[in-house]
C-alpha cells in the first residue's frame, strides 16, 4: 500500500483530520526519525498513533524477553547499545549484500538485530548508539550464536524516537556494562567499558600453520580490574591503545586466564572501542596505592608502594599447558604489613639490579591465594618502578605482631618472642619424593605460644637454638592446622634473627637489616 492509500484510509476513519494536518503529522514523524523513515513508514506511524489500521497491518509491539524463533511481523522499541558497522559480502549468484549489526535492549533483556540491503543502507555513516529506535516488521531466527535475533529486510521500518519522550522507558546506558568486580567464569557474553590500566602489549604468534596476533591489558572502573585479551584484526585495530585510554568492549567473551580466573576476549564478533571522552555512566575514582593489609584474594589491576626486604632467587615454574615461565619472590611491605610479590618472565629482568630498603611502585598487580596465603604477582600486564623520583612518602616497615591477638591469617607476618624447649630438627619427604629438613619449636611472645616449622636452610640455622633464647622472625606465615590450631611456617624468604637479651627494634625508617 502506497503513502496515498495509507493516508486515504487515515482521513476515512478519523474524519476530524484535515489533509493538511494529516500531512504535518508525517513531516512531524520523519523529522523526529533523523531521516531513517521514509513518507510510507511516516504515515504508518502516525496511523498507529491515531488508533488506524491500514491494510489490516498493525505494530505489535513486543518485549525482548517475550522474543522466540520463527516470529513474523515483529515490532519492538529499545536503546541501541552497540553498532556494527556497514558489512559487504557477495552472495552465491555474485551480487552483493550489506548488513549491519545492532544490539538492541529493554528493561527485560538484550538482543541482536541484523539490517539487511537497503535497511542497512538507511544508518550508512549513522550512529544510534545510545539512541531509542524502533524497528517494525522484522522476523525472528536463531543466529549462530545459538540465541535468537531479530532480523530487518526490506519490507521492516526504523524509526528515531524521541528521546525525552521514552528515556524513562528504558534503562539508562550504565546498566548495559558490567561492573569489572562482577565478572565471572561462565557469563558468556559481556559489555565492559574501563580505564586501561597498565601498558599493552602485543605479541604475534603462530598456531596450525597461521599467523596471528593478540593484545593483552587491563583495565579498571571504579569496583575493580580484569584482563582484556584482543585478537588478530581487532588486536590490530587497537594496536595504538595506551595506558590511561578508555576501552569500550561490547559483545566480549568471558574465559579463564592461565591461573583460573576470568578475562575478557575480543574476537571478530566482539566491539572494541577506544572513546575520545570518559563515558557518563563509567565512574572512576582516583587510583590509590593498596594498604598491603587490605589485599584480598582474585584483585587485578592491584597498586602498591612498597620496601623491599628480601629478594629471592629466580625459578622455573611449568604451566599445565607444558609452557615454562620463570619467576623471580620477593618479600615487600609497607606499615601495615608484609606479602610475597612473585614477578614473572621480562620483569625479572628489570629487577636484575634490586636491593634491600629499594622502594618499587606496582602498577596492574594481580592476587592469588594458596594454601590460605595472599599473595601478588606482575606479568605482563603489569608495572613496576624502582626507587621512583615521583614518590613523595616513602613506606614504612610494619611493626612485629603479637601472636594472641593475631586476626589475620593471609599475610606473612614479623614476630618475636622466647624459644620455649630446644629445637627440634628432622628430615621429612615432601610431595615430590625430595627429602627435606625441618626444624620444630615453640615461641612464647608474652601474649601467646606458637608452634613454627623452619625448613630447608633456615632448619639448619635453627637447629642449634636452645630454650630461653630470644629470637625474630620476618616473614613467616601464619595458618591453622588439621585440628584448628595456629601455627606458623617459613618460606624461603622468611628471616631469622637471634636477639640479645636487652635488643632494642630502631626506628622503623631504617633497612630491615638494621631493623633485625
Amino acid at each position: 500500500m502506497n503513502l496515498q492509500n495509507i493516508t486515504q484510509k487515515i482521513l476515512e476513519q478519523r474524519q476530524d483530520l484535515t489533509q493538511d494536518e494529516l500531512r504535518r503529522l508525517i513531516e512531524k514523524k520523519k523529522a523526529e526519525a533523523q531521516g531513517l523513515l521514509s513518507d510510507e513508514g511516516a504515515a504508518r506511524l502516525v496511523a498507529q498513533d491515531l488508533a488506524v489500521k491500514v491494510d489490516g497491518r498493525a505494530f505489535n509491539e513486543i518485549k525482548i524477553a517475550n522474543l522466540v524463533s520463527n516470529l513474523s511481523d515483529v515490532t519492538l522499541k529499545g536503546r541501541v547499545l552497540a553498532q556494527w558497522p556497514l558489512q559487504e559480502f557477495r552472495r552465491q549468484d555474485g551480487t552483493i549484500g550489506k548488513l549491519v549489526r545492532l544490539i538492541l535492549a529493554d528493561k527485560t533483556g538484550t538482543i541482536r538485530c541484523l539490517l539487511w540491503n537497503g535497511r542497512a543502507e538507511q544508518l550508512t555513516g549513522d550512529s544510534l548508539q545510545g539512541k531509542i529506535i524502533r524497528l517494525a516488521h522484522g522476523y525472528t531466527r536463531v543466529g549462530w550464536l545459538g540465541v535468537v535475533e531479530l532480523n530487518c529486510g526490506e519490507r521492516s521500518e526504523i524509526t528515531v524516537l524521541p528521546s525525552d519522550q521514552h528515556d524513562i522507558e528504558y534503562s539508562d546506558f550504565l546498566s548495559f556494562f558490567r561492573q569489572l568486580n562482577s565478572i565471572k567464569l561462565g557469563d558468556g557474553e559481556v559489555n565492559v567499558v574501563g580505564l586501561i590500566d597498565s601498558p599493552p602489549k602485543i605479541t604475534a604468534f603462530t598456531r596450525d600453520q597461521h599467523e596471528g596476533s593478540v593484545l593483552r591489558a587491563t583495565i579498571r572502573d571504579q569496583g575493580g580490574a580484569v584482563g582484556v585479551v584482543v585478537w588478530n584484526d581487532k588486536a590490530q585495530e587497537l594496536s595504538g591503545l595506551k595506558k590511561g585510554d578508555i576501552l569500550q568492549v561490547i559483545g566480549g567473551r568471558v574465559k579463564a586466564d592461565p591461573s583460573g580466573y576470568p578475562e575478557v576476549h575480543v574476537g571478530g564478533g566482539s566491539i572494541a572501542s577506544i572513546l575520545r571522552e570518559k563515558p557518563p555512566h563509567l565512574k572512576l575514582s582516583l587510583q590509590k596505592y593498596c594498604p598491603v593489609s587490605s589485599i584480598k584474594p582474585n584483585e587485578k589491576g592491584l597498586a602498591l608502594l612498597v620496601k623491599v626486604i628480601n629478594i629471592g632467587s629466580v625459578r622455573e615454574f611449568v604451566r599445565p599447558s607444558g609452557q615454562t615461565s620463570r619467576y623471580k619472590e620477593l618479600l615487600v611491605g609497607d606499615s601495615t604489613g608484609l606479602v610475597r610479590l612473585f614477578l614473572w618472565d621480562e620483569k625479572i629482568e628489570l629487577v636484575s639490579a634490586l636491593h634491600e630498603g629499594d622502594i618499587l611502585m606496582v602498577e596492574g598487580g594481580q592476587t592469588r591465594e594458596k594454601a590460605g596465603e595472599v599473595f601478588v604477582s606482575v606479568g605482563s600486564s603489569g608495572n613496576l618502578s624502582i626507587n621512583s623520583p615521583a614518590v613523595d612518602s616513602v613506606p614504612r616497615y610494619p611493626s612485629k605482631v603479637l601472636v594472641g591477638q593475631l586476626k589475620d591469617l593471609s599475610h606473612p607476618l614479623i614476630i618475636e618472642g622466647l624459644i620455649v624447649g630446644d629445637a627440634e630438627l628432622r628430615t621429612v619427604q615432601v610431595g615430590s619424593g625430595e627429602s627435606i629438613k625441618v626444624a620444630t619449636l615453640v615461641l612464647d611472645d608474652g601474649s601467646s605460644r606458637v608452634r613454627l616449622s623452619l625448613w630447608r636452610e633456615l632448619a639448619e640455622s635453627a637447629s642449634g637454638l636452645r630454650a630461653g633464647t630470644k629470637v625474630r622472625f620476618v616473614g613467616i606465615q601464619p595458618q591453622l592446622s588439621i585440628q584448628g590450631e595456629l601455627t606458623m611456617s617459613s618460606s624461603n624468604l622468611t628471616i631469622m634473627k637471634i636477639l640479645g637479651d636487652n635488643a632494642q627494634v630502631p626506628d622503623e625508617g631504617n633497612l630491615i637489616s638494621h631493623y633485625i
